[in-house]
């Protein structure tokens, strides 16, 4: 961590924010694009806010990456990460950069338990091999009454989904084909 702590204090004072950073604290402002100063300060060219060091845009990644993929860190969890982080370094949006590079990585989301229900093995369809073999009957009743029937039988071959309706009598007990 010290060889990208060394990094990081190189890329400050090569970012341009830095610099803006500095201008605007010399004037005494309390923010600077989405930066609030308030606790700020510049310690051997190097820009520290609440006693921690500032990163620039072009090594968050990097440094996400370094304490994600530790050894010991063994890719725990976003808050594990994330007051690792917060010990020494701060930036913009930190808990949010961070919590979206763990959903992404690729380890984290392989290694995640599977919350699908268990699937069985596919089982295959029984092959029919004449027609009117398989069978689907159905009633249509309580329709208008008429002389010759009140209901209708729907028969349906399950190989070729050909129908035949025939008209029935039913009263409340019991239904009559004629």
């Amino acid at each position: 961590m010290i060889f990208i702590q060394n990094q990081i204090i190189v890329e400050n004072w090569t970012n341009q924010l830095y610099f803006n950073i500095q201008i605007i604290m010399k004037q005494n402002r309390k923010t600077c694009q989405d930066i609030n100063l308030d606790n700020c300060k510049i310690l051997d060219e190097v820009f520290w806010k609440d006693d921690k060091l500032w990163v620039s845009q072009s090594m968050i990644i990097l440094l996400i990456r370094e304490a994600h993929n530790l050894l010991i860190n063994d890719h725990f969890d976003m808050n594990w990460t994330l007051n690792l982080l917060r010990w020494s370094y701060c930036w913009s949006k930190m808990r949010m950069m961070i919590k979206h590079y763990i959903q992404n990585c690729y380890i984290c989301c392989r290694l995640k338990a599977s919350r699908d229900q268990i699937n069985e093995l596919l089982k295959s369809l029984l092959i029919l091999e004449q027609q009117w073999q398989n069978i689907l009957l159905n009633f249509i009743i309580n329709l208008s009454e008429n002389d010759e029937s009140n209901a209708i039988l729907t028969v349906i071959n399950w190989l070729f989904k050909k129908r035949h309706y025939i008209l029935c009598w039913s009263d409340d007990e019991e239904i009559f084909a004629k």
